[in-house]
């Protein structure tokens, strides 16, 4: 009988550790989302220049955009991103204390250990001018995009203030799809927000 409750407890201790991760996991995709979205998407398309070649170029207004992104529910081992694209981890152009922090977590026990796992994306919240539509609810015409957003699983470090995810962003087109970005990003947690720390 002791035996069984000392399994029992042993088993509910680990999966109230892993429910906790995944909590925090999913805010840091709600985070990272957002912020990878402005500083990959947003700022691009309103940093454009007055004019090219003395032709004026419309620069558009936030609040006239509605933004539709497409947010994948599966979440690939992290390993596995970094058995197929090596790359994505070597040479990442971090600073120096950025790079120790990067590497340390990409050579932690966890980083091999996380598995395949879908969450539920409805409980993402995206900050305007995006918005979450599913990928058959969108009706693409000519000059007109949406955004897909992928994620691997989050593998943060033990104090859970530091972690890497590798992200790609995707352009829907009428024609089909165009790459934005694909690699592995740092993340930190300020002020109880997860943030992008992309290479230099």
């Amino acid at each position: 009988m002791k035996k069984f409750l000392l399994v029992f407890l042993i088993a509910m201790i680990l999966q109230s550790c892993n429910d906790s991760y995944e909590i925090e996991e999913l805010k840091a995709i709600e985070d990272i989302s957002n912020d990878f979205l402005i500083k990959k998407d947003l700022n691009t398309l309103l940093n454009v220049p007055d004019s090219i070649d003395h032709i004026a170029v419309y620069k558009p207004n936030i609040d006239s955009l509605n933004i539709k992104v497409y947010l994948s529910d599966a979440l690939i081992p992290i390993a596995q991103e970094k058995e197929d694209n090596l790359w994505m981890f070597k040479n990442n152009e971090f600073s120096k204390s950025d790079s120790i922090i990067f590497y340390g977590i990409v050579n932690s026990n966890r980083f091999k250990e996380l598995q395949y796992r879908d969450f539920d994306k409805k409980k993402i919240k995206l900050k305007k001018p995006y918005s979450q539509s599913e990928i058959s609810e969108v009706k693409i015409v000519a000059d007109q995009e949406y955004k897909i957003l992928k994620f691997s699983r989050v593998c943060f470090d033990a104090e859970k203030q530091n972690g890497i995810v590798v992200v790609e962003l995707l352009t829907g087109l009428e024609y089909g799809t165009q790459s934005g970005f694909n690699g592995s990003v740092l993340i930190k947690k300020k002020n109880n927000k997860w943030v992008c720390i992309l290479p230099n």
